[in-house]
């Protein structure tokens, strides 16, 4: 591999990592923004006596096992918590790519400690959300220009809607020149 093709790969994976990190840090941002909001209101006193002009008695237990319910899940799964996890990484990953960025023509030794700093960052990161990664690949892929888009994964659309939410470990995503030449042999 030539050192241009060497650095176009850790510049490659370095930036499809900043954008997953930065999808991820977003994603668990807004649940337990949105958490905090149901606590909030759910478990207001004011609440319960606005509640009972719709005929929702508090004393039934509904709103309050719903505050409950919200409350453990933010305490338990402590999105906040996870999107400051992401927000480091994704910070350690962009400021990485900046190294890159700031050294068009590096030496090997200059690649080889790139890619030692990327494989160090990736040792913290927590289990992967496959759909997620997918995702991330193709959005580098559009953003670096260094390959062509029908390098694109497939992600199909139940993996869209999950992805966040299930990893999909281990499922393989094919490209589209991959599909593309399936067709091309069968018919």
């Amino acid at each position: 591999m030539t050192i241009e093709r060497s650095r176009e790969n850790v510049h490659f994976n370095v930036l499809r990592n900043a954008l997953y990190h930065t999808a991820r840090r977003m994603t668990l941002d807004r649940w337990n923004r949105w958490c905090s909001f149901l606590v909030i209101v759910l478990g207001a006193a004011a609440m319960a006596d606005a509640l009972k002009i719709y005929g929702v008695d508090i004393q039934r237990g509904s709103v309050g096992a719903a505050v409950a319910v919200v409350g453990a899940a933010q305490l338990v799964f402590d999105f906040g918590g996870r999107a400051r996890d992401h927000q480091t990484l994704q910070r350690a990953y962009y400021h990485l790519l900046s190294d890159i960025e700031a050294n068009p023509n590096p030496s090997e030794d200059v690649v080889a400690g790139w890619y030692s700093q990327m494989i160090r960052i990736a040792g913290d990161e927590p289990p992967m959300m496959r759909a997620l990664d997918a995702k991330a690949y193709n959005d580098a892929i559009d953003a670096s220009g260094y390959y062509d888009r029908n390098q694109r994964l497939i992600i199909p659309v139940t993996h869209k809607l999950l992805g966040q939410f299930l990893s999909f470990e281990g499922a393989p995503y094919d490209t589209i020149a991959e599909v593309e030449e399936r067709k091309k042999l069968a018919a």
